[in-house]
């Protein structure tokens, strides 16, 4: 699968979808968020499917929103111990563009 976080990194990605409208991350984010999809969508049964998560821009979101992800696989794959659960997530951007944290 392959999200961004931008609307025009979408647009230029093959067959890329902006991650809030994949994922179905809500748009107002807090610590304990979670993805708005059930285990009997057919988000859900990609969500399943799937083996790799490409996520480009991801300097550019926010962490509660990977956490909503993650908190989301972990509760319909079966809460794995294993990081996201045992799917490969590959995070990409330029991380030379978000100001550094002092």
């Amino acid at each position: 699968m392959a999200t961004t976080t931008s609307r025009v990194a979408a647009s230029i990605m093959p067959s890329g979808t902006m991650a809030h409208l994949h994922f179905k991350i809500p748009l107002t984010l807090e610590e304990d968020s979670c993805c708005s999809f059930t285990k009997q969508s057919g988000t859900s049964k990609l969500q399943q499917q799937a083996t790799l998560i490409i996520w480009e821009e991801a300097s550019m979101t926010k962490r509660q929103a990977m956490e909503a992800l993650y908190n989301r696989l972990w509760d319909i794959m079966g809460r794995s111990d294993l990081p996201f659960v045992g799917k490969t997530v590959v995070f990409g951007g330029d991380f030379r563009q978000i100001l550094h944290v002092v």
